[in-house]
Parts: C-alpha cells; sequence; structure tokens
C-alpha cells in the first residue's frame, strides 16, 4: 500500500494537495490467504482486491484504535460469489455473511470493536469463478458505538447491555445465523436491560417499524424463561410492549427478530427504545396472565391493554375486613375488539362473566356479593386474536356495604336461593346475559300473596312461582320490555320461591334496577 502525504512543500513553502490516485483504496498484499499473510486495513478505509482462483481467501487485519462500531461492504466482481467473515484476535469467527449469490455484495453491519485487533476474511463460493483481472471492493465504516447494536449478539449470553430510558439502533441483518448449529436459525438481537434500584418498576419498550420485516419482540428473565412476547404488528410495522412489570434489582433480557427467517432489511435500522418508570398502581403489572402473578387491584380504576393476542390481564382484590360487600366493576371498550370481563374466586374458579355488549362497547359487573377474601377479575378479548398496546382499557372498581333491599349475587339457582321476607322489598340487575335471580319468602298463614316487580328498560321480564319442593305453581310475564309484571296467588301457609329472569336470555340491563316486592293481602 502506497503512504498518502497529505501536504507536500515545495522549496518556496508553497504547499500543494497529494494527488487523488495516491488516496485511493489500499491494495492487497497477495498472499495474504492466512492471518499471518494478513494485508493492513485501517477501520474506516477501503480496500481493493482480486479473486486469484476459486479457493482464494483474503485476510486483512484491522486494528481499532478504541470502542465503536464497524461496518463492512464487499463487491465488485460478477463471476464471484462473496461470503464476507469477522474475526477477533484469537481468530475466533463473531460473525459471517452469506445472502447474496453470484455477482452480488455482501455486507456486515453493526459490528461492536474495542482497541485491538480484528480480521476480515473475503472468500468465494462459486467453484467456477474466473475472473482474476477484475478488482473487487471492500470498505469499511467506523463510528462511534453509543446508541448502536453491537454484534455479535446472537444469543443470551452474549446479550448487549442497555440502559433503560434509552435508544438503541440495529438492523434485522444478516437474516440467518450461519455460526447456529441450527443452518436454518434467523438472525437475533438479545439485549439486557438492568434494573439497580429496589422496588416494582414498570418497563415500556417500543420497536421502530422497519419496510419488509415483522418484528416479535420477547422478554426473558436470566433463568432463560419467556415472560412475555409482543407480536401484535405485521410486515413493515412496529412492537410495544406497555406497562411490563419488573422487580428490581433484576436484570431482564429482549430478544428481537424477524418473524420470517428471509426476510430482512441492511437499509433501513430499526431503534429500540426503553422506557422504566416507578409503579404506582394505576396500571396493570405485566406479566399477570395467570392467578398467581394477578396485579394488585387496590385504586378505584386501573388501566391495561391486550397485547399480544390471547392476553389475558388478571387483578386481584383483597377484602381484609369482616362483613358482606357488593362489588361492581366496569371495563371501558376498546377500538376494534371485544372485551369480556370475568370475575372468579380465591382458587381461580369461574364466578360471573360479563359478556353482555358487542364490539368495542363497554361490560359491567353489577352488584357481586362478596365477603373478607380474594377475588380475581380477568379481562380478555373475545376472539382471542386481536391485541393493541397503543389503546388500553380502563377498569373501574367500587365496593360498597351490603345492606338489607339489595340482590345478593350468586342468586341465580335453587342452591342459592336469597330470602326475603314477606312486606319486603329488593333491588337488582337482570346481568349478565342468562341471570335469574331467585328468591325465597315464608307465609305464615293462609291468604292471597301478590308479587310485584318493577318494569325493566330493554328487557321483557317474567317471574315463576314455586313451592318448596320448587314444583312450579304460577308464572307471569310482561308483554313487552319495560312493562311490569304482577303475580297473585293464593297460598297455604309454607316456603315460596320465585324465580325472575327475561324472558329473552340475550336481553339484559347493567344500568337500571328492578325492584321486587312480596305482600300479603
Amino acid at each position: 500500500m502506497v503512504p498518502c502525504p497529505r501536504l507536500i512543500k515545495n522549496f518556496k513553502g508553497l504547499t500543494l494537495l497529494c494527488l487523488l490516485a495516491a488516496c485511493g483504496p489500499a491494495r492487497e498484499s497477495e498472499p495474504n490467504d492466512s492471518y499471518q499473510q494478513a494485508t493492513p486495513l485501517k477501520a474506516g478505509r477501503r480496500a481493493a482486491g482480486t479473486v486469484a482462483g476459486p479457493k482464494d481467501q483474503d485476510w486483512y487485519r484491522l486494528e481499532a484504535a478504541g470502542e465503536g462500531a464497524l461496518s463492512a461492504k464487499i463487491g465488485g466482481i460478477r463471476d464471484v460469489d462473496f461470503a464476507l467473515s469477522f474475526f477477533d484476535k484469537e481468530r475466533r469467527e463473531l460473525k459471517r455473511v452469506d445472502e447474496t449469490t453470484v455477482g452480488g455484495d455482501e455486507q456486515l453491519l453493526d459490528l461492536g470493536v474495542s482497541a485491538g485487533v480484528y480480521y476480515l476474511v473475503v472468500s468465494n463460493k462459486n467453484e467456477t469463478a474466473n475472473n482474476p483481472g477484475q478488482n473487487y471492493e471492500l470498505a469499511t465504516k467506523f463510528e462511534p458505538s453509543s446508541g448502536k447494536e453491537r454484534e455479535p449478539d446472537d444469543t443470551a449470553l452474549g446479550a448487549q447491555s442497555v440502559e433503560a430510558g434509552g435508544v438503541v439502533r440495529g438492523h434485522y441483518w444478516p437474516t440467518r445465523s450461519l455460526l447456529s448449529e441450527d443452518p436454518e436459525a434467523g438472525e437475533e438481537d438479545w439485549y439486557s436491560v438492568e434494573v439497580t434500584q429496589t422496588g416494582l418498576f414498570l418497563l415500556n419498550i417500543d420497536v421502530g417499524e422497519v419496510p419488509k420485516v415483522d418484528p416479535i419482540l420477547e422478554v426473558y428473565d436470566t433463568n432463560g424463561y419467556k415472560l412475555k412476547e409482543a407480536d401484535a404488528g405485521g410486515v413493515g410495522e412496529g412492537e410495544s410492549l406497555r406497562n411490563f412489570g419488573v422487580r428490581g434489582p433484576g436484570k431482564f433480557l429482549l430478544r428481537l427478530r424477524s418473524k420470517y427467517k428471509t426476510a430482512g432489511n441492511q437499509d433501513v435500522p430499526y431503534d429500540l427504545m426503553t422506557e422504566l418508570l416507578p409503579y404506582q398502581g394505576r396500571t396493570e403489572f405485566e406479566p399477570n396472565d395467570q392467578r398467581v402473578d394477578a396485579t394488585p387491584f387496590e385504586l378505584d380504576s386501573i388501566q391495561g391493554a391486550v397485547a399480544p393476542a390471547g392476553d389475558p390481564d388478571w387483578y386481584k382484590i383483597s377484602i381484609s375486613t369482616d362483613g358482606k360487600f357488593l362489588l361492581r366493576a366496569d371495563l371501558s371498550g376498546v377500538p376494534g375488539m371485544d372485551l369480556v370481563l370475568s370475575l372468579k374466586d380465591s382458587l381461580g374458579n369461574d364466578l360471573s362473566v360479563a359478556d353482555n355488549a358487542g364490539k368495542e362497547q363497554a361490560e359491567v359487573l353489577t352488584g357481586w356479593g362478596a365477603a373478607k377474601g380474594d377475588y380475581f377479575l380477568v379481562v380478555a378479548e373475545k376472539s382471542g386474536k386481536k391485541a393493541d398496546s397503543r389503546d388500553p382499557y380502563t377498569l373501574t372498581k367500587k365496593l360498597i356495604a351490603w345492606q338489607a333491599g339489595l340482590e345478593w349475587e350468586t342468586n341465580d339457582s335453587t342452591a342459592a336461593v336469597q330470602p326475603l321476607r314477606v312486606g319486603e322489598s329488593v333491588d337488582g340487575y337482570f346481568a349478565p346475559r342468562s341471570d335469574a335471580d331467585w328468591y325465597e319468602f315464608n307465609v305464615y298463614q293462609k291468604g292471597v300473596v301478590e308479587l310485584e316487580l318493577t318494569g325493566v328498560i330493554n328487557v321483557a321480564t317474567g317471574m315463576t312461582l314455586f313451592d318448596q319442593e320448587y314444583k312450579e305453581l304460577a308464572s307471569a310475564s310482561a308483554a313487552k320490555p319495560g312493562e311490569p309484571v304482577l303475580l297473585s296467588r293464593e297460598l297455604d301457609r309454607g316456603t315460596y320461591a320465585v324465580r325472575l329472569r327475561a324472558a329473552d336470555p340475550v336481553q339484559n340491563n347493567v344500568r337500571d334496577k328492578y325492584s321486587f316486592r312480596v305482600r300479603v293481602k
């Protein structure tokens, strides 16, 4: 390689710029088929060489002055099928790229280097290549590494440490991980996020969109257990993970990859953005996909998001005082989704399911009787196929002390019938869908008993009277929704039960209460 002096001074003190020809690419120095014979090449410079034969290898020795990100591109000979490899000073191969066929260029991106010696190796895969007179050009680029991906980061062991609250720019490139034991393995980028403070935090992660790539973002613990996966977007779209709960101090691993192994983009980088916020109980604490990981629901309202598809969000409600309470829960609608709200007992068994409305509409769980203990509210998307972390839902709850005259769910079967005294009334809801409310009363002397049920908007109500053996005695129903129902019958002394329900199981009303009263004339 010919040295390139920057300035040449003549005897009069005048200066001349060096000739452009002298400042061109470095020339390979054959033989350079091994690391001992490697041609010196400064990081950020270019080199020119030839492929002397089908099996010719050209080694280049780079000496990095400090930490940085190195890129390299090889091309320029139409008969050659290039492969480009990157080695450390111990000649351990760190990265290899072979994305094109005969006549194509190859490009290594985002190679992390520190001060020291590295090697670039140019090789050819076309056994019939025969163009020793045409030059290739090997171009390198050296940049500061701050905010950039540092390859190789293809495994959890080689995960690149990133600071929460920053941005890292990388590439889905190459598309294949040629040094993996699996010859079909796709390219992966691993990052580690360390939380050094003690406490509960929310980690938000955003991956920018890249043309031709459908990204998948996964979160793992240090034992390799996958905690969460985000795969809501499509080709050319980004991914977001919101309100992922982390307990500090701790370390978490992020795995970013293209959904389709043959899809990559060497021209457009992705941006990986992270944000760490103190947890204040106002949002879900992911992962909360099962009972043991349920987010404590201590405030009056909480926000969450259905992401990824099929994501169930569990919330834990703990009642620590003795007494009887009524629990009401309201779930807001989300664009494009049909949400379902479930109530479960302390073991995770279903108590009630609110699926009264349709797509994009709110769901309400009304007047559920609760006592001291733990309960769980579960939010899910009905189809299990939709997700969007950008549109959160709001879940609110209200606990009020129960008092006589209010319905106590569950009272939807003869095994959970609610007692009611003659002369008293009770207020309740026809909700959720197919809800049936059972009440029981005693008649102490023979007489005419009147059962009065007020009308409820959008519900055609009906009532059925049973004896103590649950044999049907009489029934009455409203002619149309909103009308009251009256049933009058002479009864002997004894115990009786009444079932209230909508004539059409689909009809329900979570807003307006009914009033039911038993009187003896």
